[in-house]
């Protein structure tokens, strides 16, 4: 398995590929063995690096659900499924994440997002009756290269993504549905817990 996970790296490397950051690894692999997921979601596949790091953790019997809208990353993913493990827990679908979540019954206890940023607000609220109580849902890149801080006029081309990754922190901060941690580890981290 390492072998295999360091070729993917090594391919994700070469094509520029955003796969987890190592700084994210201590944060993700200690929720994951403490959450210990039975029905795992994450939305943006890319090649498979982040579903194989966390297909070690889930429960006996436990799957794993990974959406990516990519046909190439797609196909490259499901190659490396197939070589590991972790092939027959693994259930890969290429598409639009929107669609497939209004779709896909749940319940999920833990929910990885790592698709298009600014899709992450749209996502939760088509996910939250779809989460099991105390379902766990870990965001990644939420600093948005420091862009999240920046105060007064935002660059045009970041704009959208930016205001709609607020509008998702705003949502993961309502303490009637989650409570949340944000961590500052790579290109920013938020865990939360939903109370539904």
């Amino acid at each position: 398995m390492t072998d295999l996970l360091e070729e993917i790296r090594s391919q994700a490397a070469r094509e520029q590929l955003p796969i987890l950051r190592d700084a994210e690894l201590p944060v993700m692999t200690r929720i994951l063995r403490q959450a210990r997921p039975e029905r795992l979601l994450e939305v943006g596949t890319c090649i498979g690096y982040s579903a194989l790091i966390m297909a070690p953790f889930l429960k006996e019997e436990g799957t794993l659900t990974t959406i990516e809208l990519d046909e190439g990353r797609y196909r490259a993913a499901h190659g490396y499924f197939v070589r590991s493990p972790y092939g027959r827990a693994i259930t890969s679908l290429q598409g639009d994440a929107a669609q497939w979540l209004s779709r896909l019954q749940g319940p999920w206890d833990f929910v990885f997002l790592d698709g298009p940023k600014g899709q992450y607000v749209h996502y939760l609220q088509l996910l939250m009756p779809r989460l099991s109580p105390g379902a766990l849902i870990v965001a990644d890149n939420l600093r948005y290269h420091d862009m999240i801080y920046i105060q007064g006029k935002l660059p045009h081309k970041h704009r959208t993504a930016v205001t709609r990754l607020r509008q998702f922190l705003s949502l993961i901060d309502d303490t009637r549905y989650f409570d949340s941690v944000f961590f500052e580890n790579g290109d920013g981290l938020t865990v939360s817990r939903w109370k539904g």
